[in-house]
């Protein structure tokens, strides 16, 4: 887990550095899009939403983590 999120954070590092903002800065845009995503009322999204985080709601690390993967298996 720990080796999850230090990598998230390296990748959260070089968008920072690319976009001339702050680690955090970086962190709190994705929390927003994964805010806006989940409450998305669409009934189409919200079953997407609860096929890929059964569990809930996920942190920013769980969201690259997940859409890394899905995208590496596409």
């Amino acid at each position: 887990m720990k080796r999850r999120k230090k990598r998230t954070k390296g990748i959260f590092k070089k968008m920072a550095v690319q976009h001339g903002v702050s680690v955090g800065e970086v962190e709190l845009e994705i929390q927003a899009a994964v805010d806006a995503a989940w409450e998305n009322p669409d009934p189409a999204t919200q079953a997407r939403q609860r096929e890929l985080f059964p569990d809930g709601k996920p942190s920013i690390d769980e969201f690259v983590r997940v859409m890394a993967e899905k995208s590496r298996n596409d």
